[in-house]
């Protein structure tokens, strides 16, 4: 463990802490806002927590309605929450979710869930982007490295706690990701930043939008960004050899027909490169392994296509079809993968009490795999296809004080065969500033081509012969199940203070397990002959989750929002050694302040208690951002300082090192016209 890092206490730390974010922004208030009457016109705030509670959501009945209205754990991050952040990635926004656990195993990479089972590769959270799912037939998770888009053009990013199988399908067991972007017409004009420091290394970005003659509207963007290479925990005098560089660009049509139908044309494309650095058994190594430090080339473009026609007040369809390729040339494996997504989706209103949602879709991948004696996949290449339909019915019992929604996805898949994902939701409204909530769902995890088909050589034991440590696939893998209850109770007592509280139990069946060893046999190919102990993946893991949730937005002053979250969270499962991953609490604190027409300032507070399956202690961090703008020009300058706590400290686990996030600050300057 590094010098720099310090454990700390954590319920004597976070009050203090708290204290000196708000006192930070204090500080830098107007003379006159502070105890006093509120900030004079010119310094009116862009912050108003009235705002936040009439934020409209998609992401649970795929259809827009109120975020006070939503009887589920939803949380959402808005455009400009990105921004005053200093974020510049996804995952890094989701840090400040209720129940979101986000740890930067690498510079590139990041172990993001919900409500447990963090991984590098997690894979019971869907992800969306803009309708597109990016969920992995591989691994059945998400690489983060490659899931970005210009963020000025983001304009909400959806959360959902707890499962989202009824209406998304499979794999949104413990969470639902959907980032939504603006539509062209909002985004026109033109957008360039750029910037640089000492994590974040260089980055840049330029959007263009712009109208045609049709009332069509378009805009275009590109982007760069290069990240510094990570502290390395094991050995001070070197670095991790984790640093990244990635460009993208993409376009985004938006235009309306005389008929009033609404259509989208999508698309992005990326490329760039990921430092690794990994330990590759060896069987000619007298040590076991050999490290080698790699670059892996990514590369990939996607294609979507929407059309919206209105029914009537309460009607519509959409249609949309997308295309997605992905290529990643790692160190130890190259995967290729192409996926088709057809979706159709037809709501309407039965009678005044019943709502209807449903729809139809299919879905195809096809995986091209190369690999090495250390992981390898049988068959290489092999096409999969996933047919799904769904159908959901909001039912007003009692007018607008209490609905009722239930409904299912039904898919087939061709490794488990026939799924079914059923949920009911339950809202109660006695009021128009309260929401009770309650809901009972099943979810599954579909197999994955590793739970399938992997051979991963994982160990080699030096000797004569050598012994080799074997983790292979099982054809006859099935589907992981949950069974999820909820309650939430979503308010806003007075108009300065909202409060948002969920408590879950999962029970988890037919977990990914290992079973063996089998019985030892000898193997020459390749050479040398070794002794080879075989290890199957099986679904003989069973458990359960429970835990409680929190957010609040406190108005502390006309100028200055304070919002605050909380999360514990206990795992009980039949093995141990799968436990210990994420922390059992987490917290953040975020207070942000307009300060007078031309200054930001924003300090962010966090805390994330031990991980004791990588012996990594509890720790607290602090971001501040603080920026001017000149309105006349249009330009905005701001410094960010992120990771100020501490001079280097571990998140999560690593392969080959034990990577350090460490202090860093950049300076970032947006022009638009």
């Amino acid at each position: 463990m590094r010098s720099g890092f310090v454990r700390p206490r954590p319920c004597r730390r976070i009050p203090r802490l708290a204290g000196f974010a708000f006192a930070l922004v204090s500080a830098f208030a107007p003379a006159d806002s502070v105890a006093q009457d509120p900030a004079p016109a010119a310094q009116e705030p862009e912050i108003e927590l009235e705002d936040l509670m009439k934020v409209q959501v998609t992401s649970l009945a795929r259809k827009e309605q109120s975020l006070m209205d939503a009887p589920a754990a939803i949380h959402v991050i808005l455009g400009d929450d990105l921004k005053r952040t200093g974020v510049t990635t996804i995952p890094e926004a989701l840090r400040f979710v209720p129940g979101m656990n986000v740890a930067r195993s690498r510079s590139s990479t990041w172990a993001v869930s919900a409500r447990g089972f963090s991984d590098n590769s997690s894979n019971k959270m869907l992800v969306l982007m803009d309708g597109r799912s990016v969920y992995s037939p591989l691994q059945s998770g998400v690489f983060w490295d490659v899931t970005d888009t210009f963020l000025e053009d983001v304009d909400r990013i959806e959360t959902i706690r707890g499962p989202g199988g009824s209406l998304w399908g499979t794999n949104a067991v413990n969470g639902v990701v959907n980032v939504t972007t603006k539509s062209a017409e909002h985004t026109q004009g033109v957008v360039v930043i750029g910037g640089g420091g000492t994590e974040e290394r260089a980055f840049g970005g330029f959007r263009y939008g712009f109208k045609t003659d049709d009332d069509i509207f378009i805009r275009a963007y590109a982007k760069y960004n290069a990240r510094d290479d990570a502290a390395n925990g094991l050995d001070p005098g070197e670095d991790a050899h984790d640093g990244w560089h990635m460009g993208r660009a993409g376009f985004r049509a938006d235009w309306k027909s005389a008929s009033g139908d609404r259509f989208t044309a999508m698309g992005d494309g990326y490329g760039g490169q990921v430092k690794e650095r990994v330990n590759n058994p060896s069987l000619t190594s007298p040590t076991g392994f050999e490290t080698v430090s790699d670059r892996v080339n990514l590369a990939g473009g996607n294609l979507l296509f929407r059309w919206v026609r209105d029914l009537g007040p309460a009607s519509d369809w959409t249609a949309q079809v997308y295309y997605d390729r992905s290529q990643r040339d790692a160190t130890l494996f190259n995967d290729e993968l192409h996926t088709l997504d057809l979706d159709f989706q037809h709501r309407f209103r039965w009678s005044e009490s019943h709502d209807i949602n449903w729809g139809l879709g299919y879905r195809i991948f096809r995986s091209d795999f190369s690999g090495d004696f250390v992981i390898n996949v049988d068959p290489e290449t092999r096409t999969d296809d996933v047919v799904s339909a769904f159908v959901q019915d909001e039912i007003a019992l009692a007018g607008e004080t209490l609905r009722l929604t239930v409904g299912s996805k039904f898919e087939h898949n061709d490794y488990s065969g026939f799924e079914y994902q059923p949920s009911a939701r339950v809202a109660w409204k006695p009021g128009e500033k309260d929401t009770f909530w309650a809901a009972v769902s099943r979810a599954v995890r579909t197999p994955s081509i590793i739970d399938a088909d992997i051979q991963v050589n994982a160990f080699v034991i030096p000797g004569t012969p050598p012994t080799v440590t074997r983790f292979t696939g099982d054809s006859s893998f099935q589907s992981e199940e949950l069974l999820a209850y909820e309650l939430g109770y979503r308010t806003q007592p007075i108009d300065v203070l909202s409060a948002d509280l969920a408590a879950f139990y999962n029970r988890y069946e037919g977990l990914r397990s290992i079973a063996g060893p089998g019985a030892p046999f000898l193997e020459n190919d390749p050479q040398p002959q070794h002794l080879v102990i075989p290890f199957t993946l099986a679904n003989d893991l069973n458990g359960h989750t429970w835990g409680a949730e929190g957010a609040a937005n406190w108005q502390a002053a006309p100028w200055c929002l304070v919002k605050a979250t909380y999360a514990y969270l206990r795992m009980h499962l039949s093995d141990d050694a799968s436990e210990g991953q994420d922390p059992q609490h987490t917290a953040t604190i975020w207070a942000r302040a307009d300060l007078g027409s031309d200054w930001k300032l924003d300090a962010m507070t966090r805390y994330v208690s031990r991980l004791k399956a990588f012996d990594i202690d509890g720790y607290i961090e602090c971001d501040v951002r603080i920026a001017w703008k000149d309105p006349a020009h249009n330009v905005e300058i701001s410094i960010v300082g992120q990771n100020l706590v501490h001079e280097s400290h571990p998140e999560f686990s690593a392969e080959a090192s034990r990577s350090e996030i460490e202090r860093g600050a950049y300076l970032s300057i947006q022009w638009g016209f």
